[in-house]
């Protein structure tokens, strides 16, 4: 599954609240979050999967959709982060720092047996 957005502010959790927030089985996450203007080093974002820390303060590519035509991140080119394994239960922690423009951000689930 694909759960995807837009962040105009910075947020703790883009997934916080929803039903994706909890891994319901065995799973692959793969994370992007892109820019819509130039790159800026005050837009950041940290992902942690249960109590691991993946990346912290990472900085979001510039993309510029406005101008590129597209409407958000690509698969597999703009995911950062690309399989990385999530247990039944783990609580999935996207928090964005936003510093200039919006940010669109993608969080793809793959279950696994």
């Amino acid at each position: 599954m694909l759960i995807s957005g837009f962040a105009v502010a910075t947020t703790p959790n883009v997934l916080g609240g929803s039903i994706f927030e909890f891994v319901r089985r065995p799973s692959r996450i793969s994370v992007a979050v892109v820019s819509d203007v130039a790159i800026s080093a005050a837009n950041l974002f940290t992902f942690q999967v249960g109590d691991t820390t993946i990346c912290r303060d990472a900085q979001v590519f510039g993309e510029i959709l406005a101008t590129s035509g597209r409407q958000g991140p690509i698969y597999p080119d703009d995911f950062l982060i690309q399989n990385e394994p999530a247990l039944a239960g783990d609580r999935l922690v996207l928090q964005i720092l936003r510093g200039t423009g919006n940010l669109a951000w993608a969080v793809m689930v793959t279950e696994v047996a």
